[in-house]
């Protein structure tokens, strides 16, 4: 569904271009029309949904072969961790408070009204919750780091011992029912401390860890499913390779009275589910903001890789032959393939549901579903149109005036949908076919979904343009990490077979001792252990769905609740308790309705023609998971999820402002404590044309200044080939203000702890004075490239280079630019005075109380229908 969404407002996207900051009076003025054509556009995609909801039910809700999510497990777990311990050379600066935050202060900078209730020790106030109360304010979230409790240099490395422990544990899949989520909590933990080093890297596993973390990822290739086989081996219950069941399981029988238990027991699908649609997202979003000229000319791959914080050996030699034109297919094959990867979840879909044999629609459900489609197709037309006079004005009178180009578009974009139409009818219902060397192809549905819509294809694309990242720019471990979620659009059947291929072609190549480490039965070239026998009576099958006029009431309570919260201002989390509730009650009433339980009938091998087609009105493919009232709160979160990060990811232009942050109000709670809240901007909407560095002077106590060195512009900084990433460079990009903006307040923050660190490393001796210098220097054009052969970064920054001074401190006069007495004392120096505290840190036992005694009077006015006096709650 957000796939859905955001391909048909992809036009609307691009047009509204990132200009500047000035707001656009004009689009804001048809912001509120656009919100309403938006959501009569999401209306269509519901009702799509719940037209085909019975395809989303055997999808999303079945069980599935556990060998994707367990070697997702395995291979995320390995680069999450890398992911972290990469910053090793940073761990004292972004998580200790010996670093840029002191822990008092992290608190009241990343989770302020959490911590109301906590005490600094300050100025008489004590040093943890001030009361039970208080810690209840913390619990809600949604920030739950320890090191903001507690960041010591010995906290930090108890904290980081255990994440290394539960990471081993989750890699090696022993305990993981339990490990996944204590992982998953310590890794926000650490990360959650400080964001100044964070990049796309971090939302990438945030959400991935999330959605690993509610599966069932222990079931495959771990400890846990060993120790379970020797368990049920010694019970005499485990179906064996070659034996009763071949692995697959086994019905009860005479001689085993429980039947047999498969190697590989099945678990839910839709974890699995989440992942794919997360990697589609990723791609969607970042393809369709990158809409500037340098992604349009073709030059963002050459401007990316002349960054000097990412290449890994000097890229001009190679950009002075290849930046105008090899460079230049790079960036739009990049770009389109980006935009267009979510095309491969169609085709996974669609050619699932053709597999399956679905139950025939009714005629009203068949001709609705096509109605919806082309009423999106209009809405998300109307949307453009509308909006394209505010965002697009004639450069010079060589371009379309606004009419013409509307009129261009409108005509481009019906044709499009009859083309779509006719193509998709001529392929299910009178295949195109071709002659060739005596040969006739026939160029039906499902050729076209395996070669244009398939992983062939889309999942191709992506490997040698991740394998491009890694080889010539050093990006950490981004692509590795969204590289991992490749394994998800693979099932079991396929993940067997390859690692068997892989196994047996090393066990012929590696030498003997090492070739003995790979399972006997791989090096010998035996087929895989099968999935798990679908028909086995232990698994659901029960054929109670929700009634249609539950699905549909709930429909129309979730847009009487838009209605409600526009022009009565109501809570939408009172609507999405009302269409729970229905939907759990139409659940409870069709489990109670005794509907008979429908039979199991795999599809055969892909490409095998069905032998007969099932009546899918009494049969299943595979096997449910949980059940009625299970599955509807699973579809529930499912579909509830799907929206909010959809939501959470409209565009953030003038021509939505009106309505963008309304609309993440039902979704914010959920996105934020599960850690999915997302953006995904990376190179948008054009890549930098420059380089930049951070330049930090200090002046000692003797009047000598110092340059600290620590970025590419200093000599020796940046060995080649620059093997091991540095988060160095981005975080003096954001603190120099480049990326992300608040660069002032990071400037304040970095000198301070700059002032306290001299003190701390020359025997609590302050500087005097601490100034950070911007240097910047434009990269050659790659036409000049072209011309006049490659450069030199050294040269060009010596010649066009700009040093501007951002920010200097007086570290004896700014308040926490000196290194407090506790720290002090805790490497042998002697207290200080003149010690100055951030004001906002003290007196928090008296503001807490004055908090507590408003809120109270605002329960009491309440229960007695009368407003209390204002007054400062704080």
């Amino acid at each position: 569904m957000t796939y859905a969404c955001s391909t048909g407002l992809l036009a609307s996207a691009r047009l509204a271009q990132a200009a500047d900051r000035i707001p656009n009076e004009d689009a804001i003025a048809r912001s509120d029309t656009a919100g309403w054509i938006l959501l009569a556009a999401v209306a269509c995609i519901f009702v799509i949904f719940l037209l085909e909801r019975e395809g989303f039910r055997r999808l999303v809700l079945r069980l599935e072969d556990p060998r994707p999510m367990g070697l997702f497990r395995i291979v995320f777990g390995l680069c999450a961790l890398a992911n972290v311990n990469g910053l090793w050379e940073h761990f004292h600066f972004l998580f200790t408070d010996e670093g840029l935050f002191l822990t008092d202060v992290a608190r009241e900078v990343y989770a302020h009204e959490q911590f109301l209730g906590f005490g600094h020790g300050l100025d008489g106030d004590p040093l943890g919750f001030l009361d039970f109360e208080g810690f209840l304010q913390w619990l809600k979230g949604p920030n739950y780091s320890l090191l903001l409790i507690w960041s010591s240099p010995l906290a930090f490395w108890i904290h980081w011992a255990a994440f290394q422990v539960a990471m081993v544990l989750l890699i090696f899949g022993l305990g993981t029912r339990w490990v996944k989520w204590i992982a998953w909590f310590l890794f926000h933990s650490i990360i959650l401390r400080n964001t100044v080093f964070w990049e796309g890297t971090e939302n990438v596993y945030r959400t991935f860890f999330f959605y690993l973390a509610l599966s069932r990822c222990g079931a495959a290739y771990s400890l846990d499913n060993v120790l379970r086989c020797r368990r049920l081996r010694r019970a005499g219950r485990l179906s064996e390779p070659g034996g009763e069941g071949d692995g697959a399981g086994a019905p009860p029988s005479e001689r085993n009275p429980q039947g047999l238990e498969p190697v590989y027991a099945p678990i839910p699908f839709w974890p699995r589910m989440f992942v794919v649609l997360q990697v589609a997202t990723i791609y969607l979003y970042t393809g369709v903001v990158k809409n500037g000229s340098v992604w349009a000319r073709g030059d963002a791959f050459y401007y990316a890789l002349n960054l000097d914080h990412f290449w890994r050996l000097p890229p001009q030699l190679l950009s002075s032959y290849l930046g105008t034109n090899l460079f230049r297919i790079n960036t739009h094959v990049t770009h389109w393939w980006e935009v267009f990867f979510h095309l491969v979840v169609f085709g996974l879909v669609v050619r699932w549901a053709m597999r399956e044999v679905l139950p025939p629609p009714s005629k009203l459900a068949f001709w609705g579903v096509r109605a919806a489609w082309i009423a999106l197709g209009l809405l998300s037309l109307g949307l453009v149109l509308y909006l394209l006079p505010v965002h697009y004005a004639p450069p010079s009178p060589r371009y379309p005036s606004t009419e013409v180009l509307a009129a261009i578009i409108a005509g481009g974009w019906l044709a499009a949908m009859a083309l779509i139409g006719y193509v998709q009818h001529r392929l299910r219902v009178r295949p195109f076919r071709m002659r060739l060397r005596g040969r006739t192809f026939v160029l039906d549905a499902d050729w076209a979904l395996r070669w244009f819509f398939g992983r062939r294809l889309w999942l191709a694309l992506g490997i040698v343009f991740h394998s491009h990242l890694i080889l010539l720019m050093n990006i950490g471990w981004f692509s590795p990490g969204l590289l991992s979620g490749y394994v998800c659009f693979l099932n079991g059947t396929e993940i067997a077979f390859l690692g068997r291929r892989i196994g047996r072609r090393l066990g012929r190549i590696l030498p003997g001792p090492i070739a003995r480490w790979i399972p006997a039965d791989v090096r010998a070239g035996r087929p895989p252990i099968p999935t798990a026998d679908w028909t086995l009576p232990a698994y659901r099958t029960d054929g109670a769905v929700l009634p249609g006029w539950t699905v549909w009431s709930a429909f129309a309570l979730a847009l009487a609740g838009v209605f409600a919260r526009v022009f009565f201002e109501l809570s939408y989390y009172w609507t999405l308790a009302a269409i729970l509730a229905l939907l759990v009650a139409g659940a409870l009433r069709a489990k109670r309705s005794g509907a008979p339980d429908l039979e199991i009938v795999p599809p055969p091998p892909r490409r095998d023609p069905w032998p007969e087609l099932p009546d899918r009105t009494r049969t299943l493919g595979r096997p449910l998971a949980y059940g009625p009232v299970g599955r509807t709160l699973i579809g529930f979160l499912f579909v509830y999820h799907v929206t909010a990060v959809a939501a959470w990811l409209l565009p953030d232009k003038d021509s939505f402002s009106t309505f963008r942050t309304k609309v993440h109000e039902p979704f914010r709670f959920w996105l934020t404590r599960t850690q999915t809240t997302q953006g995904w901007k990376m190179f948008a909407p054009n890549p930098p044309r420059a380089n930049l560095f951070l330049q930090t002077l200090v002046t000692d106590a003797d009047g000598e200044v110092w340059d600290l060195a620590r970025d590419v512009y200093a000599e020796g900084y940046k060995p080649i080939p620059w093997i091991w990433y540095s988060r160095e460079g981005k975080m003096n990009r954001r603190i120099a203000g480049s990326e992300g903006g608040h660069g002032k307040w990071y400037q304040r923050w970095y000198a301070r702890y700059v002032c306290r660190k001299w003190e701390l490393d020359h025997g609590g001796r302050r500087p005097k004075r601490v100034e950070l210098v911007k240097i910047t220097y434009p990269i050659p054009t790659p036409e000049y490239v072209r011309e006049h052969g490659p450069y030199d970064p050294r040269e060009e920054l010596r010649r066009k280079g700009t040093f501007t001074k951002i920010f200097s401190v007086e570290c004896d006069k700014e308040v926490d630019g000196q290194l407090p007495n506790l720290i002090r004392e805790r490497h042998g120096l002697p207290p200080a005075e003149g010690v100055r505290r951030w004001d906002v840190l003290r007196g928090r036992k008296d503001a807490w109380e004055r908090r507590k005694s408003y809120r109270k009077q605002i329960r009491q006015a309440k229960r007695s229908s009368r407003a209390p006096e204002a007054h400062d709650a704080e």
